[in-house]
């Protein structure tokens, strides 16, 4: 059981991303084929839409992952003797902040992404690979850090590169700190990173919300997507 608390934080942490990313890009496409948007727009900016959404359902991720760690926290204390636990076993509070740190620099980061995505599918039945493409790193750091715990390897040089690598940190840092010890400026590292990446991408989003996207026909397509990314649409 020991040796599984890295993959259950995982698992909380991946679900969390996934449903609270997938409802935005929800929202977002069924408002646009629903001409919704165009409704909302009239009397809000599309800055103020994304971050609105954004916002509120950060909230209820953030609860919903909060919970999830407390009730595993208070699992594995005040319940060690029924799981037959070793005796020198503690799980460390400190994990339930950083969980927290990184869940909403890693929400912020790839709900906005998705966000920016949905803008720029015009019907939800047309979605496709769209709803995911922006959750491609979250994929990669997911594997990294199911395979780590039964590597041994939290703190080779591969798993640290994705645990500071921003798009894959939210993810592998957590997994690193629920498996053993990482070294404070490496956490704080990958933190600042993680922020600057949200900030960022939150930035990018607000660009493709912009009337021409919202209210345009245009098919998605990876090359209008990245390109929307760079800032040359």
């Amino acid at each position: 059981l020991v040796r599984l608390i890295p993959l259950i934080v995982l698992l909380v942490l991946f679900v969390a991303f996934m449903s609270s990313s997938s409802m935005l890009f929800n929202s977002v496409g069924t408002e646009r084929e629903n001409r919704i948007i165009e409704v909302l727009m009239s009397s809000i900016s599309p800055s103020q839409l994304l971050g609105g959404k954004i916002l509120a359902l950060c909230i209820a991720g953030l609860l919903q992952t909060a919970t999830w760690m407390v009730a595993i926290y208070l699992s594995l204390t005040i319940g060690g003797s029924t799981l037959s636990l070793p005796e020198n076993f503690s799980f460390p509070p400190a994990l339930i902040f950083w969980t927290i740190v990184f869940f909403l620099g890693g929400y912020g980061m790839y709900a906005s992404l998705m966000a920016g995505a949905g803008a720029l599918v015009p019907k939800m039945k047309e979605a496709g690979i769209a709803q995911y493409i922006a959750l491609i790193p979250l994929f990669v750091g997911y594997l990294v850090s199911f395979f780590t715990p039964f590597a041994g390897s939290a703190n080779a040089v591969l798993t640290v590169f994705f645990s500071i690598f921003p798009f894959t940190a939210p993810v592998v840092m957590i997994v690193r700190l629920s498996d053993g010890f990482v070294p404070l400026w490496q956490v704080l590292l990958s933190a600042v990173l993680t922020y600057l990446t949200a900030w960022w991408a939150v930035r990018t989003a607000a660009k493709m919300f912009r009337a021409q996207n919202l209210l345009s026909g245009q098919p998605f397509s990876i090359k209008r997507y990245f390109a929307a990314i760079v800032g040359r649409a």
